[in-house]
């Protein structure tokens, strides 16, 4: 690819990002919010395992801390990939979340939740820069907790039903190579924003928006690790609190291809 488009491109990511930070900070902040500011450290270990030429099985687990490692959310995912082609992809899966209480604006309960998700993922390729598109809808279960005037606690179960919405954009771009090789350094960027909505959601705007900036190192063609700054910004679902976390993130994917080809 020429330099000047090239050039052009990495801006046009680089706006957008930008771009959509600026945005959610003129309106995720307004004054009558209590907002709060702590670190995170995120990381997760994933997997993809090719059963068919077009199938995969994926399996990946979280684990998110915040304020010098205090336990934030834990999560185990499991799904069935289809590969319809090059570049689409439709997945359907399952998650498991421990949503421990944690930080500056604590929980009053461990609700943790059942996930049931549908994902589409489309990828395509603009020079050296692979670009993907994804787009989830999750079927949320969480776990309700009450007190009664006596203050015995009840475990009410996963009655608390509510939906959500995410799009991420994401851009990989080889460091001095033509494209991502197995030894090869590379440039990391994602933008993802969630919405909710159900009875319980009171706030009816996205609720949460996370910015991923990294770099990473393919060491086989199934294997990489990936380490960055990542920016959260978690508004709660009333609308009246908000976190703003910003620390880095680890990613190591260890992939498997059951099919001989590899």
């Amino acid at each position: 690819m020429p330099l000047p488009i090239l050039s052009s491109l990495a801006k046009q990511i680089l706006v957008s990002t930008l771009l959509s930070t600026t945005v959610f900070s003129i309106y995720a902040q307004p004054a009558n919010r209590e907002i709060v500011n702590q670190p995170i450290e995120w990381f997760s270990l994933a997997s993809s395992i090719k059963i068919h030429n077009r199938v995969s099985l994926i399996a990946d687990g979280q684990f998110r801390y915040t304020q010098s490692f205090d336990p934030m959310q834990f999560q185990a995912r499991t799904g069935i990939d289809f590969h319809l082609n090059k570049h689409l992809s439709v997945l359907a899966g399952y998650v498991y979340t421990w949503n421990p209480k944690y930080g500056k604006q604590p929980a009053a309960f461990v609700n943790n939740e059942h996930r049931i998700y549908e994902q589409l993922n489309y990828k395509h390729s603009v020079g050296k820069f692979t670009l993907s598109h994804r787009i989830r809808i999750e079927q949320r279960y969480i776990q309700v907790h009450s007190v009664d005037q006596g203050g015995i606690i009840y475990d009410n179960g996963y009655s608390m039903h509510v939906n959500r919405g995410r799009y991420r954009f994401n851009a990989v771009v080889p460091i001095k190579r033509e494209k991502l090789d197995a030894k090869s350094f590379f440039l990391n960027v994602y933008d993802e924003v969630f919405i909710s909505w159900g009875s319980p959601i009171t706030f009816h705007e996205p609720d949460q928006n996370r910015i991923f900036i990294g770099s990473g190192y393919q060491f086989t063609k199934l294997v990489n690790i990936q380490v960055g700054a990542i920016y959260q910004m978690l508004i709660k679902a009333n609308g009246a609190k908000q976190e703003n976390n910003v620390g880095f993130q680890v990613q190591f994917n260890y992939n498997f291809d059951l099919t001989g080809k590899e």
